[in-house]
């Protein structure tokens, strides 16, 4: 942003990225218009209330990707999360879209898989599920938020992490939850007209 010369700007993210974009929102209140995570919900209770022990087994690939190495050869076989990470509908989704955006390309090496696998180790991992904690605790958040959050997303994110993520909004920011009907974890990609809509609508109220 600053090299853009931007000092403010409304803060998207998806799935890893909601993450990164919910710190960015915590961190840098002065420089957030808006807020919008999808899939994911605030870090800071992913692992946490009802939906703790779910959510901790949605996310068994956590633990998997620490593993140095083994990970990468597993990844690199293509045999894990071969038909995507969703529903079987999901697959008839997804695989074009790897396809068309080459995702894929070159990564039939393990080392190709590192840098990737390396933002998961750096960021999150065991302790995570041990401390509830996707990262370090984060201050509350004090813009608007928009939450939105996927029936595609089932097998990989509780819809309760997601909604849930309201009690790390600061009273004089507003969060709104919306649950968006779509087979596929990837919804943005897959089903942008509905999604782009409910952004848009929420944008446009700044």
């Amino acid at each position: 942003m600053d090299a853009l010369d931007i000092d403010k700007a409304h803060i998207v993210g998806h799935d890893w990225g909601s993450s990164p974009a919910w710190a960015f929102a915590a961190l840098y209140p002065d420089r957030t218009l808006q807020l919008v995570a999808t899939s994911v919900g605030n870090p800071n209770g992913y692992f946490k209330v009802n939906h703790a022990n779910e959510q901790k087994l949605k996310s068994w690939y956590i633990a998997f990707f620490s593993l140095r190495g083994i990970a990468e050869r597993a990844m690199a076989s293509g045999k894990v999360f071969a038909k995507g990470v969703g529903l079987e509908e999901a697959a008839e989704v997804e695989a074009p879209m790897v396809e068309q955006l080459g995702m894929l390309k070159g990564m039939d090496r393990p080392q190709a898989w590192t840098s990737g696998l390396n933002w998961y180790r750096a960021n999150t991992g065991l302790t995570s599920l041990l401390t509830g904690s996707l990262m370090s605790e984060l201050p509350l958040v004090t813009c608007d938020v928009q939450q939105l959050w996927f029936t595609g997303d089932d097998p990989v994110c509780t819809e309760g992490q997601a909604k849930t993520s309201g009690q790390y909004v600061k009273s004089r920011g507003t969060f709104r939850y919306e649950k968006i009907d779509s087979p596929s974890h990837v919804a943005p990609w897959s089903d942008p007209e509905p999604v782009n809509a409910s952004m848009l609508n929420f944008l446009r109220k700044a």
